[in-house]
């Protein structure tokens, strides 16, 4: 397809007096600031052990062990195992071999992610609060790996972290030039290889940093950039919901096909500078930008079954579920269609900030950050009907619908004609300011408390979107196929067989080359579809926040305890601007809704053994409804032969979700590479956000409704065990194995305000991982499985009464690498090895929905570095 988007050191001395001033000065303009990476790393004034030295797969998972076993909360990491590398191209992707954490891989990448089964995350870029476009959660898949010096999930939140989250806290750390001793720099080249897309597409990323003594004081700049680029191919076949045949007999009216092909371009850069005029004051400034394009084509085909009283079939062995059916004569409805969209998305943040240490017992930070970003895109639809007289379906072939029309020529521009055209666009923004200021105090003297902190937050957000209005167009008259041939193009050929192996379909590239001239076929203009009141919103949101947080320790007889109690409150106030229909009136709706939540958290952990630390933590969460979902407007389709009549609309009512939850562990750490975890967990939620579909009439049409509600109540609890070690005792070339496995087990349900019980969507109750390592002389490796027990991903699908339940997933990725020398080395990494496949289903395995199959991914790197 045609693309068209594109350690601390001593500093030269000066006078104190003057600094000091100018530091207050900077900071009362709110130019200084908390670095919350400074405020959440730092448990005393002495930053040495928030820094982490990183060299090779051991020494990595040596660094992400000794943070979990010193954090006051409940944390899992990634670090890097060289400034620069990770095994991943991209955050999401590294997420999923977390203990409680999964990740949802399709369009050639992992995207969506989970914490223990739930998807209220606080997405956060170095501390500070990061999203794409309108939305409140960064996507994480656009942070390239080769920018990044560790990842934190973090399970519970401390008082001192940005609120927001009910499942966690994921932080993503970006590398600074004082991370290093000195100059260093990388270069990485990757080239990889797609099977069923049949690409060979490049990745290349480079990193430069270094630090410098000067009679100003130390000095650190570093810059990073990053680009890479992918084709990617998925397929599904599908059948549509079952529907009553007569004699509890039940069979799909439809079997389909849905073919992905795309190509993404990520640009990404970042850079950091740092100043530490003396020992007791440093000041950063830092930012990263990334911008994606992103152009695809979903080739659809939609076969109708043609039911009528002569048609014949036959059932799954023990069900009243119909297997294959025949409808001879029966001229069913058969749909060959194309989406085509077109994604620009560019974010960008920035941040100044600093620390000034202004005794031995007091710190004060603060910081400033900017973020904006972006989101457009083009989505037309193009649809062809053909009319072949017999059909032949088989609901369930090779894990999905297989099709045949004997005796019709689906390659041929003489059996289709022009239906329609959906001149489908959005555009979102996001954009926000934050300002945060932090004190740390530690006694001169030991005794029971150990440090008392306080901050406050000022966070003034703006989130707009806006898509098109009906952009059905059907063809004027009947425009046979063959009168303009240039639109049609053969599909992509299929990897499994599900009978209907090619046929002919819109062109993406055509449609995106001649959208103006292809809407004037149809509209009569060539002017694009405006756009749709009832989807639009603009809203503001300004958070104040201000925690307080001791810690302290004591001893219980010879055990060491060490705690933490804090809290955090916030007071939320929004300006909700969107429209609704009233009497087939559009009018404009203000909603001002304002909230305090005091959200406490606690903290206890004791050393009962010389290597073993039990935890206990308990706290108060809240998460605000996404902004799209507090929309009052309600979308309708234009209900057609080719869709459904279905509304999404929004809910300004909603209420913030809240969450108490509670850990406890039990953590053996019996060698710097080597341990043993375990975690109970239970959330207890009250106005959690749920959205279905309900029955709604309008203008005389009933719709499936989608809106999100507020439940009554809900609990989710469970268990998590982690292990990890290196075996050094093994002879020989067996002496550089090691093992990393992990065990997530949830249950729970949701509580509706009628007493019903509700599932927790996108939750697996049992999950793990198991990785092999491998590191001993210039050879290192990693072999990673991971799988994932069923889940619901829609709850009441389509108003229909069941829910669509995702089958178990599992997924096996590996990597190789050597080391040439000092400054050179050469990886072989390979994703998806399995061939995986993603198949969902109408609330039984019986009726199944689609199957889902994906690249496999071969990789190659050579990376350089000084």
């Amino acid at each position: 397809m045609k693309r068209h988007h594109p350690g601390q050191t001593q500093a030269a001395h000066v006078h104190p007096f003057a600094l000091k001033v100018t530091v207050a000065v900077l900071a009362g303009a709110g130019i200084l600031s908390s670095a919350s990476v400074w405020a959440q790393d730092a448990a005393t004034i002495d930053t040495n052990t928030a820094v982490v030295t990183v060299s090779g797969v051991r020494k990595a998972a040596q660094s992400a062990q000794t943070i979990k076993r010193n954090s006051d909360e409940v944390v899992d990491s990634i670090v890097a195992e060289e400034a620069g590398k990770f095994p991943d191209k991209n955050v999401a992707e590294m997420l999923g071999r977390i203990t409680g954490v999964q990740v949802r891989r399709e369009f050639g990448e992992a995207n969506s992610v989970v914490i223990r089964g739930l998807p209220g995350l606080v997405t956060l870029l170095n501390g500070r609060e990061m999203y794409t476009s309108s939305g409140r959660s960064l996507y994480l898949a656009d942070i390239p790996a080769a920018m990044l010096y560790r990842v934190d999930a973090y399970k519970t939140q401390g008082a001192e972290m940005v609120e927001g989250g009910t499942a966690g806290v994921i932080d993503v750390r970006t590398s600074r030039p004082f991370d290093a001793k000195g100059f260093t720099s990388n270069v990485v080249a990757r080239v990889e290889n797609r099977d069923k897309s049949n690409s060979t597409d490049p990745n290349v990323s480079g990193m430069v940093s270094n630090r410098w003594k000067t009679q100003y004081g130390e000095i650190g700049a570093l810059v990073g950039l990053s680009y890479q680029k992918g084709n990617y191919h998925d397929e599904v076949t599908w059948n549509s919901p079952p529907e009553p045949r007569g004699n509890g007999i039940t069979g799909p009216n439809d079997l389909g096909h849905v073919l992905y092909q795309g190509e993404r371009e990520r640009k990404a850069a970042n850079f950091a500078f740092q100043w530490r005029p003396s020992q007791d004051v440093e000041l950063f400034a830092e930012g990263i930008s990334t911008e994606i394009d992103h152009a695809a084509q979903r080739q659809f085909f939609v076969a109708g079954l043609g039911w009528n009283p002569n048609s014949q079939f036959t059932l799954i062995p023990g069900t009243n579920q119909v297997a294959s059916v025949t409808s001879t004569n029966a001229f069913p409805f058969s749909l060959s269609s194309t989406q085509a969209p077109l994604d620009y998305s560019i974010g960008s943040q920035g941040a100044i900030g600093a620390r000034w240490d202004v005794s031995r017992q007091l710190r004060l930070t603060t910081e400033l950050a900017r973020t904006v970003s972006n989101f457009r895109q083009e989505f037309p639809i193009m649809d062809f009907i053909a009319s072949p007289p017999t059909v032949t379906g088989n609901t369930y072939v090779n894990g999905g619908a297989q099709f045949y029309y004997p005796g019709y020529d689906m390659m041929s521009v003489n059996n289709y004609r022009v239906a329609t055209l959906f001149d489908n666009h959005s555009h979102s923004e996001g954009r926000s300011t934050d300002w945060r200021a932090d004190a740390i105090w530690n006694p001169a003297e030991e005794g029971f408390v150990k440090e008392l902190s306080t901050g406050f937050r000022i966070a003034k957000r703006v989130a707009s979107f806006a898509h098109e209005l009906n952009g059905f167009m059907p063809a004027p008259g009947n425009i046979p196929l063959s009168s303009v041939p240039q639109l049609a193009c053969t599909s992509m050929p299929m990897a499994g067989d599900y009978g209907l192996a090619q046929w002919l379909t819109p062109c993406a590239g055509y449609m995106h080359d001649n959208l103006t001239a292809i809407r004037r076929m149809f509209n009569g203009t060539g002017l694009k579809t405006e756009e749709d009141k009832l989807s639009r919103f603009n809203n503001e949101e300004d958070t104040y926040a201000i925690y307080g947080k001791a810690k302290f320790g004591f001893d219980v007889g010879s055990i060491p305890v060490d705690g933490t109690a804090g809290v955090r409150v916030v007071h939320t106030r929004a300006s909700l601007n969107g429209f609704s229909l009233a009497n087939n009136v559009i009018l404009p709706v203000n909603s001002q809704p304002s909230s305090t939540d005091v959200l406490p958290n606690a903290t206890l952990k004791a050393l009962v053994a010389p290597d073993v630390i039990a935890r206990l933590t308990a706290g108060k969460s809240m998460q605000r409804a996404n902004f799209d979902q507090f929309n009052p407007g309600v979308s309708y389709n234009v209900p057609s032969t080719t869709v459904m009549a279905v509304g999404n609309g929004g809910n300004p009512d909603l209420k913030p979700i809240e969450g108490n939850n509670f850990d406890a562990g039990l953590e053996w750490y019996f060698a710097p590479t080597g341990s043993l975890t375990g975690t109970l967990f239970r959330h207890d939620f009250k106005n959690y956000i749920l959205t279905s579909s309900t029955k709604e009439t309008y203008n005389g049409i009933v719709y499936d409704v989608n809106r999100p509600r507020n439940m009554s109540k809900g609990t989710l609890q469970g268990a998590e065990l982690a292990y990890q070690q290196f075996y050094d005792g093994l002879p020989g070339f067996l002496n550089g194995l090691g093992l990393q496995a992990n065990v997530t087990y949830m249950k729970g349900d949701l509580t509706d305000v009628n007493g019903d019980l509700k599932p927790f969507v996108g939750m697996s109750k049992l999950s793990y991982n198991v990785v092999g390592l491998y590191e001993r002389g210039g050879w290192s490796g990693r072999l990673a499985y991971s799988w994932r027990d069923k889940f619901v991903e829609t709850f009441n699908y389509r108003g229909l009464g069941f829910d669509l339940i995702v089958a178990p997933i599992k997924t096996l990725d590996g990597s190789i690498s050597y080391k040439i020398n000092d400054n050179m080395s050469v990886t072989l990494d390979a994703e998806n090895l399995l061939d995986r496949t993603y198949h969902d289903y109408h609330g039984v395995p019986s009726n199944p929905r689609d199957i889902r199959r994906y690249d496999r991914v071969i990789g190659l790197s050579l990376r350089w570095k000084i």
